[in-house]
């Protein structure tokens, strides 16, 4: 993975700077290293469909050819098998027809057929273009339900369920409720109830069962994966996947192009979903006592955009009853996500164990910041204020262990011609000197190994996370979350990583004083701006911030030593 890769080449830089005091010493060198669905009255109107809404034109008089079955999984625990009715329902001829629910925050499509969500546009976000994100890809359908008994499966993406209403609108604050009826004869019926809340993307889901028996499992799936929502699908390509939280496990199925794989468990399910680099669909179940049956499917064949991911969840019926859930459709936003109960702000990628606490911790930081400060770009601009503030002292004294060890290098010189045959000899002697000047040679990385978890936890945050999507800064900077782009006849001119590089090649001028030490100076800069093309602005921002910090806390440093040389 790129992110992988990125985050060891990290690492790589983290390391040559702790190695660097020995690198000096070797070559004779002085350094400064651096809750449960409640039911909602029936409104008493109707309302048709928006006019000049697109999820809301009115359909076809021919109706649309039935959604084929999708491919059975292989897995174990819900075999795989040609659709077998068990007893078929009666299928009669029927005019499909679409259902819009619109609330503020979503536009939801439902069909007739089979009673899926075709649609989903979230009404606060837009592609780059300024249209509406639409979540649903042009083959997708959500709230599938599949009857399983033994290895028979019956698929009823065909049947028709009567809707109680043509369309449905909620106002702020409100909550409505759709229902959508199927008779599947011999006596058994479903009813999907869909509880839709003003204020929230969670769509409280109850699916009602009468005449069946304990030998009949339900599945509710959603098929054929979520829309790609980026400027490219390249952006969105990497954090695609499907994957549940389940038995207090993350477990992801996350493929690349060619290739398929089925997961299968059974367990205490607190969601299983399909997200993108910023937005996810999930099935939550409202009683996570009840094992639940997960099925977890990716597949990727000729030229699809983004790999076709599926998602079955199932419950073992009893002669009638009901099976709740909550069905997310929306943004990966950390303060929506927390307030589902079922821990699925897990589903935003914090990065490492380690590093995912403090990546938590500033996103919290980062939003109450932002009530104040309407612009991230600022706050970055602030917390790398507070940062070089907080780590002041220590630099500080990195500057004076490097001026001490200025002032030690003709002694250390000597040590060397001394006891060049003896390195054993050399190495005592060298520390020993250390110790009577009070000198730490590894002082100056102290600073860096404080800095490095910050930096990743920043890495996972700007990069990942959606409050920083389309963020605008100031001038050409338009997006904290992707990198900066200027473009100069037809090229894409990343500006940030080379501003920054500038930042670096003038601080380490400044503080590398040995003529020997020069590689290093145009060395790192070089390196930096490789690493840093394709990151994002936010996160090259903040060091380039930092950098500038630094210099102006060196020139300061020289300043109080100019004006203390006369009294020395």
């Amino acid at each position: 993975m790129e992110d992988k890769r990125t985050l060891l080449a990290f690492l790589f830089i983290g390391l040559i700077f702790l190695l660097l005091p020995y690198y000096n010493e070797w070559m004779g060198l002085t350094s400064d290293p651096l809750g449960d669905p409640q039911e909602a009255p029936v409104a008493q109107e109707q309302m048709a469909p928006h006019e000049g809404d697109d999820a809301a034109q009115p359909p076809s008089s021919d109706p649309p050819a039935a959604a084929p079955a999708p491919e059975s999984a292989p897995a174990p625990q819900i075999a795989a098998a040609p659709p077998v009715a068990a007893p078929a329902p009666a299928r009669s001829a029927f005019t499909p027809r679409d259902i819009v629910v619109r609330t503020p925050l979503q536009e939801l499509t439902l069909s007739t057929q089979g009673g899926a969500i075709t649609s989903c546009k979230l009404l606060n976000y837009n592609y780059i273009d300024g249209n509406t994100i639409e979540l649903v890809p042009p083959q997708g359908r959500g709230l599938s339900i599949y009857l399983q008994r033994a290895n028979e499966r019956d698929d009823l993406s065909s049947i028709e369920f009567v809707a109680d209403r043509a369309g449905l609108q909620v106002g702020p604050g409100e909550e409505r409720t759709l229902s959508l009826v199927a008779e599947l004869g011999g006596g058994r019926k479903l009813e999907k109830i869909l509880t839709f809340s003003g204020d929230r993307y969670g769509i409280n889901f109850e699916l009602r069962y009468e005449g069946f028996d304990d030998d009949t499992e339900a599945i509710l799936a959603w098929d054929q994966g979520i829309a790609f929502t980026e400027r490219e699908p390249a952006i969105d390509l990497p954090e695609t996947r499907a994957f549940a939280y389940i038995n207090e496990e993350r477990i992801e199925v996350l493929i690349d192009e060619g290739d398929s794989e089925t997961w299968s468990d059974k367990g205490a399910l607190k969601w299983a979903g399909i997200r993108n680099k910023y937005f996810l669909i999930s099935y939550v179940p409202v009683d996570r006592e009840q094992r639940t049956r997960v099925v977890l499917k990716g597949d990727r064949q000729g030229s699809q955009l983004l790999p076709d991911y599926s998602i079955e969840v199932g419950r073992r019926l009893e002669r009638s009853g009901s099976w709740n859930n909550i069905v997310y459709i929306g943004p990966l936003e950390y303060d929506e996500l927390v307030g589902y109960e079922a821990e699925l702000e897990q589903a935003i990628d914090f990065g490492w164990p380690i590093v995912s606490q403090i990546s938590r911790f500033l996103l919290i930081l980062f939003i109450a910041t932002h009530q104040f400060i309407p612009n991230y770009g600022w706050i970055i601009v602030l917390f790398a204020v507070v940062i070089k503030i907080i780590v002041y002292p220590l630099t500080h004294k990195t500057y004076e262990s490097a001026a001490k060890m200025q002032e030690l290098s003709p002694k250390i010189t000597a040590l060397r011609e001394k006891y060049k045959n003896d390195n054993q000899r050399l190495s005592r002697e060298t520390m020993k000197l250390y110790k009577e000047e009070g000198v730490n040679p590894l002082g100056g990385c102290l600073p860096l190994l404080l800095q490095m978890p910050i930096f990743i936890s920043l890495y996972n945050l700007f990069g990942k996370t959606i409050e920083l999507r389309q963020a605008p800064f100031i001038l050409w900077i338009n997006d904290l979350a992707l990198p900066d782009e200027v473009l100069i006849g037809g090229f894409g001119l990343h500006v940030l990583p080379l501003l920054m590089a500038g930042s670096m090649f003038v601080q380490q001028k400044m503080t590398m004083k040995d003529p020997k030490q020069a590689v290093l100076v145009y060395m790192m800069p070089v390196m930096m701006i490789f690493i840093f093309w394709t990151m994002s602005s936010g996160l090259v921002l903040y060091w380039t911030i930092f950098n500038v910090l630094t210099i102006g806390q060196q020139l300061l440093v020289n300043h109080y030593k100019k004006e203390a040389a006369p009294s020395a």
